[in-house]
């Protein structure tokens, strides 16, 4: 699906867009938000933009996005664990 989005440059340049591949930097921030709200997983998310799970923990970084990881996830690991 194709999505047009048109934005006052003064919002465009405040979430960072700019330059020729200002509709790619757009879609990950759209797809990053998915991921924020649990609609995505990581794997899809660094499916989707092409590129390593490694790289993906970078560029979420530098938009303070952290894997979403809860104290129940944490408990559950734990229990599998030996």
């Amino acid at each position: 699906m194709e999505v047009k989005v048109t934005l006052p440059e003064d919002v465009a340049k405040s979430a960072g867009l700019a330059g020729r591949d200002a509709p790619e930097q757009a879609r990950f921030l759209l797809l990053l938000e998915l991921y924020r709200e649990g609609r995505l997983s990581l794997g899809r998310l660094a499916e989707l933009i092409q590129v390593s799970q490694a790289e993906l923990l970078e560029r979420m970084a530098a938009h303070d996005t952290y894997l979403n990881y809860s104290a129940q996830d944490l408990e559950d690991d734990r229990k599998s664990l030996p």
